[in-house]
């Protein structure tokens, strides 16, 4: 084959691949894809497109692990958000949605839908298919925070017993019913002020389990820092029952908020895994109390940053081991497992940062900052990631507009995620 040939065969090779690394192949299978849909991965091949891989600064890499930084496109247009929020959830029919956003072509397009993502959604496995989740109903005087992970909850006229908003949905999402869910708390928690927070996960058993924090506002010193919760739900969420405490603060001055936003994730062998914010304002990014007055005191200790921790429980959440520090600060902790066994966790603030780790957790690396918002006065760096296809993560987040920051657009990453043997 002459070198013409050669290099011909290889630009029709990239053009016939995605153009760029990000689209998705319309055929490939999604997260959890109802099994008469599920393509042949071993004859479907998808690709990237080969030149980001071959710039350095898109390429993170430790013995095992290559991270390669792929296309960002705007999923959702510019918005006026409170505290914008990234959202991404992955159906079992192959639909991508994010935030008021659906694509049915791996990404490719989008489409405005007419109910939002929020944050907790969970769909159980084909064929039953049932979509369950909280709806976020944190508001501000300035706008509705639609989209965001708080979930608050009403007072009943049963002690220990609230009310929260709750949808199901048989068709992926689309439509949805509504159908509150009861919160029963024990005695010790009834007068304390807490929201529901993060994501609905499945135990092995088969039951749901959440997390919500709060704190005594009356009280004083450690008692008045937050603590994280696990509730559990036996019947598909219309209950929801305090199963354990995950983490709380005995001290005054180690941990800025005490643990309060807590993401959950479940292992193959049943393991709970549990990723908590301690702290990390925007007050302490910058290295001062207050902005505006130095001399103010702030509600917590917000001299210095406090780390993202992590638990695990080996009894489906009913005990956990000690909390340990995974990083030097973050919001907003998630996680999830992908297909290839990577455990991939994210935290912000300051900026949006992704880390991997081989061994649950134990080891962590590459650690990759992949983007730095525009703050103060904007409270974002909260975002989310989904595995949309094998070895494909779609990270969302928001982009504050630099000149008023009221408005924000959602954007997403892609990164190629491979497992490499170890030399």
């Amino acid at each position: 084959m002459s070198h013409y040939q050669s290099s011909a065969l290889r630009v029709l090779l990239i053009t016939i691949v995605f153009s760029a690394f990000g689209v998705l192949a319309r055929d490939l299978p999604a997260q959890e894809r109802s099994t008469k849909n599920i393509v042949n991965t071993q004859t479907v091949h998808w690709s990237f497109n080969p030149e980001y891989e071959k710039v350095k600064s898109r390429v993170s890499y430790v013995p095992g692990i290559k991270v390669i930084r792929g296309k960002t496109q705007v999923i959702v247009p510019e918005h006026k958000s409170f505290c914008p929020a990234g959202s991404v959830f992955s159906f079992n029919n192959g639909d991508i949605q994010v935030y008021n956003r659906r694509s049915s072509d791996g990404g490719k397009t989008w489409n405005k839908v007419e109910h939002i993502l929020e944050i907790s959604t969970y769909q159980y496995p084909d064929p039953d298919g049932e979509v369950v989740m909280f709806q976020s109903s944190f508001t501000n005087e300035h706008n509705t925070g639609k989209g965001r992970p708080e979930i608050s909850m009403t007072k009943t006229d049963k002690k220990g017993v609230f009310n929260a908003k709750f949808f199901r949905s048989k068709n992926n999402g689309m439509s949805r019913i509504s159908d509150t869910a009861k919160i029963h708390l024990p005695k010790p928690f009834r007068n304390w002020r807490g929201v529901l927070c993060r994501k609905i996960v499945r135990l092995k058993d088969g039951n749901l389990l959440m997390s919500m924090y709060c704190r005594d506002d009356k009280a004083k010193g450690f008692t008045h820092k937050y603590r994280s919760l696990a509730l559990q739900s036996t019947d598909r969420g219309k209950n929801w029952f305090y199963l354990s405490t995950i983490a709380f603060d005995m001290t005054e001055n180690v941990r800025q908020e005490g643990f309060d936003e807590t993401s959950l994730v479940v292992m193959p062998d049943g393991k709970v895994l549990a990723f908590i914010r301690s702290g990390a304002s925007y007050q302490s990014s910058m290295g001062s109390f207050n902005n505006n007055d130095p001399s103010v005191d702030m509600p917590f200790s917000y001299g210095n940053q406090t780390p993202v921790y992590m638990t695990a429980s080996i009894d489906g959440g009913k005990n956990w081991s000690s909390p340990n520090p995974i990083s030097k600060y973050g919001v907003w902790p998630n996680a999830i497992l992908m297909k290839n066994g990577l455990l991939v966790a994210s935290y912000g603030r300051p900026g949006n940062w992704l880390m991997f780790s081989q061994n649950e957790g134990k080891k962590w690396g590459p650690t990759i900052p992949f983007y730095h918002d525009l703050y103060p006065p904007d409270c974002g760096n909260y975002f989310s990631m989904m595995e949309v296809a094998p070895n494909i993560l779609l990270v969302v987040y928001s982009r504050t507009n630099l000149n008023d920051h009221w408005q924000s657009e959602l954007v997403g990453t892609y990164f190629y995620v491979k497992r490499e043997k170890k030399k």
